[in-house]
């Protein structure tokens, strides 16, 4: 089986239906051995703060990352800052800007938008 990168840009917050079936792929794809890239925008920005179950799904999916699933996720820095939770993240988490969307886009073999774009 050929190993492939999946770009995955995220922009709904956690209550969307679309969010959770996003959150699911992605650990069925690491599972799978693929790199998985996500970049979370707007208001997927918060995912990765406070005490939910899907941030706690999120933090759960990067310490696979860090136990042999290769996972990068990216937030947009000026998201979080416009949602105060710039400095709640989950470890693991990368503040950056679209340009690292763009990277991810450009070195991804499948990109993946659930929800609205």
């Amino acid at each position: 089986m050929s190993r492939r990168t999946i770009a995955v840009l995220l922009t709904m917050d956690g209550a969307a239906e679309s969010t959770a079936t996003a959150l699911q792929l992605v650990e069925c794809l690491m599972l799978r051995g693929h790199r998985v890239t996500v970049y979370a925008a707007e208001a997927a920005a918060g995912l990765t703060a406070g005490d939910s179950e899907v941030t706690g799904a999120v933090a759960a999916l990067l310490r696979r990352g860090v136990h042999g699933g290769n996972l990068d996720w990216v937030v947009d820095e000026a998201a979080t800052r416009r949602l105060g939770v710039d400095d709640r993240c989950v470890p693991g988490v990368v503040p950056g800007s679209p340009s690292d969307l763009w990277a991810f886009v450009r070195a991804a073999d499948l990109v993946l938008s659930p929800g609205k774009a």
